[in-house]
Formats: structure tokens, sequence, C-alpha cells
């Protein structure tokens, strides 16, 4: 079975011109997760969503199901282990819940609050049950909070949105990022570090932290410039790191889903296209090329396409990267989610591709498992077709089938039939990995059964 977290844990390498390739395309086979009866196939690598990046929809106590989130219904509810009850008022996303936290309370108390939950989601025993499960890389999604001149502090602090006076973040500060990376490393489990939101909010979705406010990065050169700022702090945190740490880096993404959801008409394309560029070039200068014969880590380039059209993504990467660094270093990252393709979706109401009952006989299963199996291996397909790249990736996908939990189907027979199908079409494409969302999710009530592979395992305590 294929393992589908990148290069390298297995340490099969070659040295390529001045890179050391590990496990480089196509994938290197490695043994079995451990599945429930049903399934068949592997999936080692996994997100750790919910973590140093706070989405409401993960805290939504039950309250709430839908994954998308509502500019007009704040879904985040709880935040354990010190508002095990929430705070009196619902919250949209992280840098809301720290701003109405620090507003109720006051800024220390937001920093107790956001590094209690720090220090106890993702635990040792978290660590040690991805390891027992072949979970062999995790992608860290990190705010830029991560990466400002306050995260070389021994002390995390509370600091504003510089577009948006009403959003406020904790910072990530560099020791304890390093510890952590550590933490995963002693097990032997390597790390993908994933800039997931930029200052003034650079995509829709609660994600952006500044949800439901609107996002600002775009359309403002100082944040264009703050967000290269970040890139370069990326980068000279991994220089930074002890050599042991940085051999369990294993990639590194610059931003995540930029633009997503706003760039309907094309208006970003140039804006988002030219900064991308930028920022690749200073990963390019300052880790890439100031390496002498070891190993880099590889650049997860995330586009969609709610952003971009796929022939643009295609140019984008031949006017960007020479063939040799298509070849050693650079990945086409593409999420797909089936919660959101209408072409091949299921849900209860009748309303989907298929309907969830359907699975009740055999002729129905086979029928289902067909179309996921058609979904899961045309997911990339037209970058391999169509733009000779290489190296494409899914660093985000689930067993959801829509994007209404409550209306998603469940239970063992086609969340199975999700899980195998996906894997089978992502060998069969020959990506070069693919990280489920996310690894636990025990505040998420509806949606905790389709994305959470703790729970798919059947590992999650009760």
């Amino acid at each position: 079975m294929v393992n589908w977290a990148t290069a390298p844990p297995c340490r099969d390498c070659a040295l390529k011109g001045k890179f050391l390739i590990c496990c480089a395309f196509p994938m290197k086979l490695t043994g079995l997760l451990i599945l429930p009866a049903l399934a068949s196939a592997t999936l080692t690598g996994v997100n750790l969503g919910g973590w140093y990046l706070i989405e409401e929809w993960m805290f939504s106590n039950g309250q709430f199901d839908r994954v998308a989130e509502m500019s007009d219904l704040p879904q985040g509810v709880i935040m354990p282990p010190l508002l095990p009850d929430g705070l009196g008022e619902n919250w949209y996303g992280e840098g809301d819940l720290v701003n109405k936290i620090s507003a109720k309370y006051d800024d220390d108390f937001a920093v107790k609050v956001i590094e209690a939950h720090r220090d106890s989601y993702i635990t040792d025993e978290d660590i040690k049950k991805m390891k027992e499960s072949n979970i062999t890389a995790v992608r860290m999604p990190l705010g830029w909070w991560a990466f400002v001149e306050e995260s070389l502090s021994d002390t995390p602090v509370v600091i504003t949105d510089p577009a948006h006076s009403d959003m406020k973040f904790v910072t990530i500060t560099h020791d304890a990022l390093a510890s952590q990376i550590k933490r995963f490393a002693d097990e032997g489990i390597d790390v993908l570090l994933d800039i997931h939101a930029m200052p003034g909010g650079s995509s829709q979705g609660s994600y952006s932290g500044i949800f439901p406010s609107t996002p600002m990065f775009w359309d403002s050169g100082d944040l264009l410039n703050q967000g290269l700022d970040i890139v370069t702090a990326l980068c000279d945190f991994y220089l930074g790191l002890d050599s042991s740490l940085q051999s369990h880096v294993t990639g590194v993404t610059l931003i995540n889903e930029p633009a997503h959801n706003m760039n309907s008409e094309g208006a970003l394309t140039e804006k988002l296209t030219a900064w991308l560029s930028q920022a690749i070039d200073i990963y390019r200068q300052k880790v890439v090329l100031a390496a002498e014969n070891v190993p880099v880590p590889m650049l997860y380039v995330n586009l969609i396409e709610t952003a971009l059209q796929p022939q643009q993504i295609v140019d984008f990467f031949h006017d960007t990267f020479s063939a040799s660094e298509l070849e050693e270093w650079a990945i086409l990252d593409i999420h797909h989610y089936f919660a959101w393709d209408g072409g091949h979706n299921g849900c209860y109401d009748g309303s989907c591709a298929y309907t969830c009952a359907d699975s009740a006989t055999s002729e129905g299963l086979d029928s289902i498992t067909s179309l996921i199996g058609d979904g899961a291996v045309s997911s990339h397909q037209f970058f391999f077709d169509n733009g000779t790249i290489p190296l494409v990736s899914c660093s985000e996908y689930s067993l959801a089938t829509y994007d209404l939990s409550a209306s998603s189907c469940r239970g063992s027979t086609i969340l199975t039939a999700m899980h195998d199908e996906q894997a089978k079409g992502f060998e069969n494409q020959g990506l070069y990995g693919a990280y489920f969302w996310t690894w636990k999710m025990p505040y998420g009530g509806t949606h905790e059964e389709a994305w959470s592979l703790k729970n798919f395992l059947g590992i999650e305590e009760s």
C-alpha cells in the first residue's frame, strides 16, 4: 500500500544535482494503517486542524452542523479546557474568539485560554496513537501570528490584526513551535508547516482568522509586504532549528487556499500570482539555494480552483518553476473534498449525486462506490494530463459526503468506501502525498464522524 505522507519519512534518498531527494515521485510502498475491518487501503498523513489555528465549526459542541461557515451565525461555542461551557456568547473564528475573551475578561486571560487549549489538545497519547496507526507525517496549520516579531519572545501575547481592530490573536512563540516539532520528531513523525492565514485575511472562511470581516490582504500593499515578511520569518525559523529537527520538517506551505471565494471575476489574479511568485522566490533563495547537498523541505504550493482556473494554475507553475525545480522540490497542492463536489456527493434527502440509503443493497453500494472512485481518481488528473507537473499532492480531504454534517452519509459502510476509494484514486493518479482533515474533532458534534481520522479508526476516547 502507498505511503501518503510526503518524503522523507522513509529516508530512501538519492543525490540529484545539489538536492537530496527522498522517497520522491512515484511513492514508496509501506505498511498498512490500522483500520476498521472493512478498510483495505492506507493513508498515513494527517492534519492537526483545530490546534494552532482554531476554526469555529470544530468547537460547535453539537449545536450546529454546517461545515461551511455562515456570516450571520457564529458557530463557535466552547474552548476547553478553561471555557468548557463557553463565553456566554458564540464566536466566528480565532480572531473573534480572542477578541471576545479579551473584552469580557482581559488579554492575560485570553492568553491563558488559548495556551491551555494548545497545551492540551494534541496529547502525548495522540502522538503515540498516530505512530501506532502508521502515521508518518502531520500537517500543522498555523496563523501568521506564529511568524511575527513577538513570536521571538518566550512569552505569548495578544496582538491585533493590522486591518481589523476587532480581531485579536495570541502569538505562537518559536520556542513552543520548535518544541512541538520535537514531540513528533521523537516518535519518528515528520511535520509539514502550513501558513493557513495571512494578516488582514487572505481568504473567505473562518480559517482566515478574521471571519466574518472582509479579507483585506490582497487590497493592501502594506499587508502584502507584511505577508512576505512572514514568509521570510518562516524560512528563518526553519533555518534556526537544530539539524535534528530540520530533518523532520518534511515540507512547508507559504499560504493556504489563497483568495478562496474572492476572485470570481479574475480581478485578483495578477496580484495573487505576483505575490506568490515573490513568496516562492524568498523560499528559493533562503532555503533551497542556500542548501548544500542536504534535504530541504518540499514546497507545497497550495492553490484552489475557487480563485484560479485549472489552466491558470498550470501556467503559473510553468512560469514560476524550472523543469528541475518541478522534479525536485516544488509540489502543486490541490485540496479535494467530496462535501462540495456536486457531481459525486451524497446525502439523505435525495438532492445529491446519490442517496445514502442506497448503500443498504449490494447493487446500490456498488454504484456509490463506483461514483466515489470516479471522483477520487479524477480529482487531480487535469494537472497531470494538461500540465506535465510531476509532483501533485492533496493536503486536505475527508470522508464527508456533504457539507451539512447532519445530512452527510454516516456509518462504516459508506465511510469505509470513501476512505478506500480515495486511497486507491490517489494511488492511481500517482499523488506525491495526501493528508486527511483532521486527526481529531472531539467537540465537533455531528462533524466528528466524517472529519476525524481518530474517530474513524475507532481509537477516540469516549
